[in-house]
């Protein structure tokens, strides 16, 4: 079966989330109402004007998001966190990821890159792998110490300013700062690594991994019971100390993951509801509608026929990540 699931640029990016009901003051970065300030390889913005809510996307490129104030739910693979004032988070590519709930106060200062941008830089491959890094077992979000906040707060300030020079020197200045960027956020996210002791306890540790092995395998394996003998530990005690840890069942987290990758493909693939169920390994296209509708509420042929902007309006977006029965079968 062909792939033929979009993979958004940085372009793609900026103008899928960005509201075309009227233009909103950009402090930030650029203008990201103007085409021509806008490059494929790196970007400097603020959430300004951004939509307050998104369907699943995958992309080509790095993001890096410091929160200054407001909330958001933000969902990496199979992660759903908070989004705080003080935080900071990064996507890699092809994270499938979204976000929810966006507080009308929210700020955010953006970095969108593409590896390829930092690659003349002189740094070595290795070492920039590291930088870049995104540990598969855990949120990729930090709470970050106020002192490695204010630095990194000030080092985008700092490029922000470089930024609207706009001149010969820009670009390779931009690398440069987002070199220094890298290496503060690394220092300033090792040492919350550090001061978490959560992050140490036996219920994490199973947590996570159960998150990982889900993100990893939720195509083929559906039960909390499947799951359980991979982390060696019973179905009863997985499903306790999941819930404990999340709020939610494990069987929440193994079909809120298919869900959202059923979302993704609907609305950005050419693929048919038979096909969609095929791939994700349904064995009838009326099985897959019957779990589709109820994760979200309505039919995927409804997203297929409404698209984007019906689906936002009908308020039914996030029902996975919110109210849910576990009783599907």
């Amino acid at each position: 079966m062909e792939n033929k699931t979009r993979i958004f640029t940085i372009t793609d990016t900026i103008k899928y989330y960005l509201s075309a009901e009227k233009e909103v003051p950009q402090h930030f970065g650029i203008n990201k109402y103007d085409d021509s300030a806008i490059r494929d390889d790196f970007a400097l913005l603020s959430n300004e004007g951004i939509i307050k809510k998104g369907l699943p996307v995958k992309t080509d490129h790095y993001a890096l998001v410091l929160c200054l104030r407001g909330t958001v739910t933000k969902t990496v693979g199979s992660f759903t966190f908070q989004v705080n004032p003080g935080s900071l988070h990064m996507i890699a590519p092809r994270y499938i990821h979204s976000y929810d709930n966006a507080s009308d106060d929210l700020l955010l200062y953006v970095v969108l890159f593409k590896k390829e941008f930092l690659e003349d830089t002189y740094t070595k491959d290795a070492v920039l792998e590291r930088l870049l890094e995104v540990h598969p077992d855990e949120a990729p979000v930090h709470n970050l110490r106020e002192k490695h906040f204010m630095s990194i707060k000030s080092i985008l300030e700092s490029m922000d300013k470089d930024y609207q020079q706009s001149d010969e020197f820009t670009l390779p200045v931009m690398k440069l700062q987002l070199m220094r960027l890298l290496y503060e956020i690394r220092r300033g996210c090792e040492n919350c690594r550090c001061d978490s002791p959560h992050q140490l306890t036996r219920s994490y540790q199973i947590v996570h991994s159960f998150q990982k092995e889900v993100e990893e395998n939720y195509i083929q394996k559906r039960t909390v019971q499947e799951y359980a003998a991979i982390l060696n530990v019973s179905a009863k005690h997985l499903s306790e100390v999941v819930r404990n840890e999340t709020g939610v069942t494990a069987l929440h987290i193994i079909h809120r993951r298919l869900y959202r990758e059923a979302t993704y493909l609907l609305h950005y693939s050419g693929l048919s509801i038979k096909e969609i169920a095929d791939r994700l390994n349904f064995d009838t296209s009326s099985h897959f509608s019957r779990f589709f509708k109820q994760m979200a509420g309505y039919n995927p042929s409804d997203l297929k026929k409404g698209g984007l902007n019906t689906v936002l309006n009908s308020g039914k977006l996030a029902l996975a990540e919110g109210e849910y029965a576990d009783t599907f079968a």
